[in-house]
């Protein structure tokens, strides 16, 4: 009997279960492999690039291990960069999560004319980030610029706002507060989605105005809220093309992120080692910050 148990249970090739078990790891296996390359392989490869001086005539060049990161650690341009991109970082929170999130509530409330400011919302979203910064470009011009036009009506001074190191970081992330129509939408069907039973069950009780968004409805979306800010958080620390084709980089480094500090490394110095290891760098604070936003929702869920 156990013989022919035995023979019952065993997987022969040809046979139906050794079909099944063999056929979606032959499916996976293409996709798996060029995630693998496109996704891993730059990463290993920019850490094994770090440790050298690398050579594009004859890679990789010359063995130096951690001297590039020891380099890069003593140029005060490198820690301005991570200043910025902090700053940046900041900036974004405030205007590209915070109120995207207040403007998804209060739609919310607008029931008749929430199909309209819908459309309205997602059609900025819609504008590539080139054309985007052509127009804005345009409004913040100090000539003949919308913005100065509105200060003088005011009866303010004119100012240069892209030259101006004070005002370029705000001048970068203010057109994200009417482009993100996106994160308004999502946080609406989020808002949404919430259960129609507690909504009724707290009204009945008296939870109505700022105490229903405090205690019904921001709790119920959090997890939106908790993807929204990891995005956010990995976008902003990556920031390139925006402080590049406004400011690249100016004026005096003012709008210089850790993206244009690794992009300059590489096509303006030529300096690959470098480039790589502020790029390994930047890639480990993301994913530490990454795993701090994560502990902190599991602690609060738990």
């Amino acid at each position: 009997m156990s013989r022919k148990k035995n023979r019952s249970f065993s997987v022969k090739p040809g046979s139906y279960t050794f079909r099944k078990k063999v056929t979606p790891w032959c499916i996976l296996f293409f996709p798996i492999a060029f995630t693998v390359w496109l996704k891993y392989y730059p990463i290993f490869s920019a850490f094994y690039i770090s440790l050298f001086k690398y050579d594009p005539i004859n890679p990789p060049g010359r063995f130096v291990g951690l001297k590039n990161y020891i380099e890069m650690f003593k140029m005060q341009f490198y820690w301005d960069s991570w200043k910025n991109t902090f700053i940046f970082l900041l900036l974004q929170l405030c205007m590209c999560f915070f109120i995207p999130l207040i403007q998804a509530l209060l739609l919310n409330e607008l029931v008749k004319l929430q199909k309209c400011l819908t459309t309205l919302y997602i059609l900025p979203a819609l504008i590539p980030t080139s054309v985007n910064v052509i127009i804005w470009r345009w409004i913040w011009h100090p000539d003949y610029g919308v913005a100065n036009q509105i200060v003088k009506f005011f009866g303010g001074e004119p100012q240069v706002w892209l030259s101006d190191p004070d005002l370029v970081k705000f001048c970068i992330i203010f057109p994200g507060v009417l482009g993100g129509g996106l994160t308004v939408l999502l946080y609406l069907s989020a808002i949404q989605g919430v259960s129609t039973d507690i909504m009724e069950s707290a009204a009945l009780d008296g939870c109505t105005g700022f105490k229903k968004i405090r205690h019904i409805i921001l709790p119920n979306i959090s997890f939106m809220i908790f993807i929204q800010l990891i995005m956010c958080v990995i976008t902003t620390m990556q920031l390139l093309d925006a402080p590049y084709m406004y400011a690249s980089g100016g004026p005096s480094g003012a709008s210089t992120t850790q993206g244009i500090f690794i992009y300059n490394a590489f096509n303006d110095d030529l300096n690959y080692g470098r480039g790589s290891a502020a790029s390994v760098v930047l890639l480990i604070v993301i994913a530490v910050l990454t795993m701090i936003q994560m502990h902190f929702e599991r602690s609060e869920k738990n």
